[in-house]
């Protein structure tokens, strides 16, 4: 019986896998070994059934399948580990681009980026408008990136 479902249905079953997988092949081929293996575990139920309610039963079987995937996927711990580029730069090397910003630019851009205080917050703080921050952190960014890019051709 399972053999005669493994020859109607595969290719079927792995077309509709590939599609709920988004195009994952490996995944969707990963589903289809699954419910044929689930298949044989409950051949006994479904010799019971007509080949349209096998057809059924695999289609249904493969999508709990997809679906117990992605949760276990998505409830998996997230890596805490950052990717690192080579253009990052360090808390060191932030600090001391920083040094050679005038010192409201720098202590702007040191709340901001390092400490996480937005525009608004930093507004109530250096008594400016929120916009005025933000032109001011703006010229702080380009400053910042001209020095890095100064500093990096030099060799330094």
């Amino acid at each position: 019986m399972i053999e005669n479902l493994y020859r109607d249905y595969h290719n079927q079953l792995l077309w509709y896998c590939i599609k709920l997988a988004s195009n994952n092949r490996a995944l969707a081929e990963d589903i289809v070994q699954d419910t044929f293996m689930r298949a044989l575990e409950n051949a006994h139920i479904l010799n019971d059934l007509s080949p349209a309610q096998c057809r059924s039963w695999l289609y249904k079987t493969s999508k709990n399948i997809f679906i117990d995937k992605m949760r276990r996927i998505n409830n998996e711990p997230k890596s805490e580990m950052k990717l690192i580029f080579e253009d990052d730069l360090s808390e060191v090397m932030v600090r001391q681009l920083c040094a050679q910003l005038p010192t409201e630019e720098r202590e702007l851009f040191w709340l901001r980026y390092m400490e996480g205080y937005n525009s608004t917050e930093l507004g109530k703080i250096y008594d400016l408008p929120a916009s005025t921050v933000r032109a001011r952190l703006l010229s702080a960014r380009k400053k910042i990136t001209s020095l890095y890019f100064n500093q990096k051709g030099n060799g330094e």
